[in-house]
C-alpha cells in the first residue's frame, strides 16, 4: 500500500512539472497536459472544493483530516510542487531553447497538440458525442485569440499597478486550466509576458507573490464554473474544448514572418506581430534555412509521445 501511494505522488509531481513547463510557452496550455494525463476532472474538482462552504464547515468542526481529504490535499500539493519546480528551473531553459532553436521547438509543440486534438476528436466520435455546432465556436475563439494584437509591453509595476498584475494573473490562470488556451499567450497579448518571465528567472519575490495571489483568486473562482458546466453541459463543453485545442495549432506554426517589432526593457528588438508562412516561403522571405526535414521529424516525435503516453478519456473531463 505504501509503494502505491509513493508512486501516485511521483506521477502527480511529474505531471505538475510538465504542466508548469507547458504554461511557460505561449501557445501551450497546462490544461492540455492535465487532460492528456487523465487528471483534468480530478484537478478541477479539487480546486473547486477550496472555495466550497463544506470545507469551512469541516475546519470549524476541527475535522482537519477530513478537510484535507475533501480538497484532495496530497494531490494538489504534489501537483503544485511540480509546477513550481518547472517555473523556477525551466523558465530560463525554455526561453533559451525558443531563442536558439525556434523552428525545432515550435515543431515539437505542434506535433503534441495536433495529435492530442485528434485523440480527443476520436474519443468524441467513438462515443457519438461529436457535435460540430459546439466545436466550431471553440475553434473560432482560439483563432481570434491567436490573431489578436498585443498591448503595450510593460517594463514594471508599482503601487496601484500591482492590481493590473493581479488581474492579469487571474485571467491567465483561467486560460491555463482550459485545454487549448494558453495562459502565457494571454499574458503575451496583455504585454506582461516578457516582464514576468524576466522577474521569474530573477526570482523576484514581490512580483511573483502578487501574480500568484491573482492566480489563486482566478483559479478558485473559475474552476467552480468549469465544474458546473462539465456536469450540466458536458457534451457541449467537451466539443468546445476540442475546438480550442484545434485552433491553437495556428499559434504553434513554426514558420513565421515578423511584421512588426517592439523594444524590450533592455532596448533589444523582439517580434511584436507575426504571420504564418509555408516553409519554402519562409526561406525566401527570411533567407534562413526552413529546417523542414528536422521539423517534420521532431513534429512526428512529439505526436508519437502523445500517442504513446497520453490517455484522453471523456470521463476525465466529466470529473
Amino acid at each position: 500500500m505504501t509503494t502505491k501511494t509513493t508512486f501516485i505522488q511521483w506521477r502527480t509531481f511529474v505531471t505538475g512539472l510538465l504542466m508548469g513547463g507547458a504554461d511557460l510557452v505561449p501557445g501551450i496550455s497546462g490544461g492540455t497536459v492535465a487532460l492528456l494525463s487523465g487528471i483534468y476532472g480530478r484537478l478541477l474538482t479539487a480546486i473547486s472544493h477550496l472555495s466550497h462552504w463544506h470545507l469551512l464547515k469541516l475546519i470549524r468542526q476541527g475535522q482537519l483530516a477530513k478537510a484535507w481529504h475533501y480538497i484532495d490535499g496530497l494531490f494538489l500539493i504534489n501537483l503544485g510542487l511540480g509546477m513550481a519546480t518547472a517555473l523556477v528551473i525551466l523558465a530560463k531553459l525554455i526561453t533559451w531553447l525558443l531563442l536558439v532553436q525556434p523552428l525545432i521547438m515550435w515543431s515539437l509543440f505542434l506535433g503534441l497538440i495536433m495529435v492530442a486534438s485528434l485523440m480527443l476528436l476520436q474519443a468524441l466520435y467513438g462515443q457519438k458525442k461529436l457535435h460540430w455546432r459546439w466545436l466550431w465556436p471553440g475553434l473560432l475563439v482560439s483563432l481570434i485569440l491567436a490573431s489578436m494584437p498585443m498591448l503595450q509591453v510593460a517594463d514594471g509595476f508599482s503601487g496601484w499597478g500591482y492590481l493590473w498584475l493581479m488581474a492579469a494573473g487571474a485571467l491567465a490562470i483561467t486560460a491555463m486550466i482550459l485545454p487549448g488556451v494558453s495562459g502565457s499567450f494571454i499574458l503575451l497579448m496583455l504585454g506582461i509576458y516578457p516582464f514576468l518571465i524576466a522577474r521569474l528567472a530573477a526570482f523576484d519575490i514581490e512580483v511573483i507573490a502578487v501574480f500568484a495571489f491573482g492566480c489563486g483568486l482566478g483559479l478558485v473562482a473559475f474552476s467552480r464554473v468549469i465544474v458546473y458546466l462539465l456536469k450540466q453541459h458536458s457534451i457541449a463543453v467537451m466539443n468546445f474544448l476540442t475546438g480550442l485545442m484545434m485552433g491553437s495549432v495556428v499559434k504553434l506554426w513554426p514558420w513565421k514572418h515578423t511584421v512588426t517589432y517592439r523594444l524590450n526593457s533592455t532596448g533589444i528588438e523582439v517580434p511584436l506581430q507575426q504571420e504564418n508562412l509555408m516553409p519554402w516561403v519562409y526561406s525566401q522571405m527570411t533567407g534562413n534555412d526552413n529546417q523542414l526535414i528536422w521539423c517534420l521529424l521532431v513534429c512526428c516525435l512529439g505526436g508519437l509521445l502523445v500517442g504513446k503516453f497520453g490517455r484522453i478519456q471523456l470521463k476525465d473531463l466529466a470529473g
